[in-house]
């Protein structure tokens, strides 16, 4: 699947998953995101095969790691991610 810049997602699964294989820690649960929705920043993959997408609630709220320059962003593999719905 082809998803250009600036289109709105939504979050289906992480690592092509619906939940963690082994006990996570918190701050590295990115499955608590899994419905959520953002907005492509950049179409371009990175050397992981992941798009960045900024998310539309603060992902403080959810306690994950937020680590990238821009605040609320993840690098999200495109199979984790579906055109979200109007």
């Amino acid at each position: 699947m082809s998803i250009e810049k600036n289109t709105k997602v939504r979050l289906k699964s992480f690592l092509e998953t619906q939940s963690p294989k082994a006990k996570t820690h918190p701050e590295n649960n990115y499955w608590k995101l899994i419905g959520e929705n953002g907005t492509v920043i950049d179409e371009i993959k990175n050397e992981n095969g992941r798009i960045l997408i900024l998310f539309d609630n603060d992902l403080d709220y959810f306690g994950v790691a937020n680590h990238n320059p821009i605040k609320n962003s993840l690098w999200i593999k495109v199979e984790d991610l579906e055109i979200a719905k109007n």
